[in-house]
């Protein structure tokens, strides 16, 4: 139970301190005594002061002053005066009056905390806008490149199918240059065979005469004997 009450007292103890440098910032400011229990964030219409402030710190503005954190204390008591400050109430009013009206004395030089506040907003509004146009650019090439990739891959998968194709092919093509080669060596085989029983005809043919004068057949079965053996 120890902790909690320490954080309570520390808590407490830069509220006093965040109340009391507001304070004295308003009076330094505008020549306003504010009590320092009475220093408000939120203001309301019978307040002499108002707050104007950079865009990132309009936080602390939205809750009331006991309501913040000890971490919050301590980032208005570093920033008072310098990312935010006290205005009077008469002045904020007409500031917010000539920015609706357009008022073109805004365009001159100014090194008032409210205009300046003003021109941030504008850059801050300009630099978003630029953000946003790069980001829909690099969405875009983004969207490019995942389709460059799909691309790619596809013919990728295509080259793939193309070399397992010729691979096959080529598989097909040593078969075939096989069996070609065994039909030619029977082939050359059968050309031999024919070329011998042509060989052993034409010599039956010029040995017919003889044979018709009656050698007998003793002598034509040895010589078909023999060539059907050879």
């Amino acid at each position: 139970m120890a902790l909690p009450r320490v954080a309570n007292l520390e808590r407490a103890k830069w509220r006093t301190q965040c109340r009391q440098q507001l304070s004295e910032h308003i009076q330094s400011k505008l020549g306003i005594s504010i009590e320092p229990s009475q220093v408000r964030l939120i203001t309301g219409v019978d307040d002499p002061y108002n707050w104007t402030f950079l865009p990132e710190k309009r936080h602390l503005f939205s809750k009331h002053l006991s309501k913040h954190s000890t971490s919050a204390y301590m980032q208005l008591c570093r920033e008072v005066g310098a990312s935010f400050e006290a205005v009077n109430a008469d002045t904020s009013a007409r500031h917010i009056a000539q920015v609706k009206q357009g008022d073109a004395s805004l365009s001159q030089p100014d090194t008032s905390f409210a205009v300046k506040i003003e021109r941030l907003e504008a850059e801050n509004s300009r630099l978003t806008s630029e953000l946003n146009q790069w980001r829909d650019r690099a969405i875009k090439e983004s969207e490019s490149k995942g389709y460059a990739e799909e691309e790619v891959d596809q013919l990728q998968s295509a080259l793939q199918t193309a070399r397992t194709e010729i691979q096959q092919m080529r598989h097909e093509i040593n078969n075939w240059a096989l069996t070609a080669e065994f039909f030619k060596k029977s082939t050359i085989q059968s050309c031999k065979g024919l070329n011998e029983a042509f060989l052993l005809l034409e010599k039956l043919k010029s040995e017919l005469p003889a044979l018709c004068n009656g050698q007998g057949l003793d002598w034509i079965n040895s010589e078909v004997t023999n060539g059907m053996m050879s």
